[in-house]
């Protein structure tokens, strides 16, 4: 099964096929979000160094991709998971395309003992696949496959993350560290037998995700948009919780401009409209939406508006067994709606518009 990289379901639900129930069942639990806790310092390189917890749900997903200079674009997913059968085994998922190439897609999970990391550093090894820290915001990723490549990394951001990064539950928690929000990339490629240089200047992103709570267990739908806009980019994620966790919707933006991060808002608002029922699946989507930010002074306003929604069944690439046990616990459904959008800042004393055409996308997991 490849591992895309577009959902966080379809690598949490790697194995969850094989799980009837997981997770933190207390009707009474309520929730803190990104906002709640004490602002915290922006992530370290030791913050990646996987926790390796014994816990039946604990997963931590890296994700780095990039969109080439000349077109192309390259993914890597590592994916660390305790989530059925087995406990810590490794899976990558790797998407290469270029231009004049056949698009190459790899996957591959493995027994704890077949994968490693490094304790002291952030180190990943798995399935013939790596990532490697340099200093302070460089990353090294390599693949040896049939497609081969080496990429560097290199932050024009430092790595940050939403208020405190966590959203916490009565005794479980989902953390978030972004560390690349942009990235200058350079390297090479082994494609068509032979090697090519390939760049990307700030076009390279990367984030971590880290829980000890299955997907289907903490949250009804999660929601995120990124988008570059040449020196502009807006990312912003959104997470409605269970019911036994409150229901409650967390949601936080960010804004960059050239190399520095202008705005932040962890506790964002943002409101849903145009919502269109789809019969097939039991699920409301909506094709507009609004996000809200303030920070001080500062505040920011997010209209999209949505003309087509785009859906994939996460579980369709199961096997039909896998397929049948995991329908039982979940049934997550992603809708990537096309749309126009502007963005109204005002930012120390400046106040700009910006527009153009992208699209957010809203992974459902439970009706």
């Amino acid at each position: 099964m490849f591992l895309h990289r577009s959902s966080i379901f379809s690598i949490a639900l790697l194995s969850a096929g094989f799980v009837l129930s997981a997770g933190i069942d207390d009707a009474s639990a309520q929730a803190k979000g990104w906002a709640s806790g004490a602002k915290a310092k922006a992530p370290t390189m030791l913050d990646l160094i996987p926790r390796m917890s014994s816990g039946q749900s604990y997963t931590e997903r890296y994700g780095f991709s990039v969109d080439l200079e000349g077109g192309g674009h390259i993914g890597v997913d590592f994916t660390i998971s305790n989530l059925g059968f087995g406990s810590g085994y490794g899976a990558a998922g790797v998407r290469v395309n270029v231009p004049g190439a056949k698009r190459y897609e790899f996957s591959e999970k493995m027994n704890r003992g077949k994968w490693s990391y490094a304790t002291d550093r952030f180190f990943l090894d798995i399935a013939n696949t790596s990532v490697e820290s340099k200093g302070n915001d460089t990353f090294v990723v390599k693949h040896d496959g049939d497609v081969k490549f080496e990429l560097e990394f290199k932050n024009t951001i430092p790595m940050w993350r939403p208020g405190d990064g966590e959203i916490t539950v009565d005794g479980g928690y989902y953390k978030f560290n972004l560390i690349s929000p942009r990235a200058d990339v350079t390297g090479k490629v082994f494609v068509n037998g032979e090697w090519r240089e390939v760049k990307a200047a700030r076009g390279g992103y990367a984030d971590h995700v880290a829980t000890n709570i299955a997907p289907y267990d903490l949250a009804k739908r999660f929601s995120r948009f990124r988008h570059y806009n040449d020196d502009v980019f807006i990312i912003w994620r959104e997470i409605q919780l269970e019911e036994k966790f409150g229901g409650e919707t967390f949601t936080w933006v960010m804004v960059g401009y050239r190399d520095q991060i202008v705005f932040a808002d962890a506790n964002a608002t943002i409101k849903f409209g145009n919502v269109r029922p789809d019969a097939s699946t039991g699920y409301s989507v909506p094709h507009s939406l609004q996000v809200e930010g303030k920070n001080g002074h500062d505040t920011i306003t997010l209209v999209m508006r949505g003309n087509k929604a785009d859906k994939r069944d996460l579980l369709a690439s199961y096997g039909r067994a896998a397929r049948l046990v995991a329908s039982a616990v979940s049934k997550p459904f992603q809708y990537t709606v096309k749309s126009q959008y502007t963005i109204q800042m005002s930012i120390k004393g400046t106040t700009a518009n910006v527009a153009g055409k992208t699209h957010y996308t809203i992974d459902f997991v439970n009706p």
